[in-house]
């Protein structure tokens, strides 16, 4: 359970820090480079690099696969656990 929480956090990071960097989101060669520079560095995991592979991967007719992707997601409540469980033993979830 806490390792999903510190995977929840990590997403929320990565999405929150993008824009600070004045990059933009809507280009996925572009976003694939941003990855690609965080996991060369002290952010490097597995979470970046999965994002960084997928943002690089193309389709058959050249066009970058995440953009085929539907924008959504399911969820099995393991990032509400966590904060339940951080509000319960009193530890911060952020």
């Amino acid at each position: 359970m806490t390792h999903n929480g510190i995977e929840y956090g990590e997403c929320s990071s990565s999405a929150r820090r993008i824009p600070d960097e004045g990059r933009p989101w809507d280009d996925p060669d572009e976003m694939h480079e941003v990855f690609k520079e965080w996991n060369a560095g002290e952010l490097d995991s597995y979470l970046i690099e999965i994002t960084r592979d997928i943002l690089g991967k193309k389709d058959e007719d050249g066009s970058p696969l995440v953009d085929k992707i539907l924008d959504t997601a399911g969820q099995k409540g393991t990032g509400k656990w966590t904060v339940i469980s951080s509000q319960t033993w009193a530890f911060p979830s952020r």
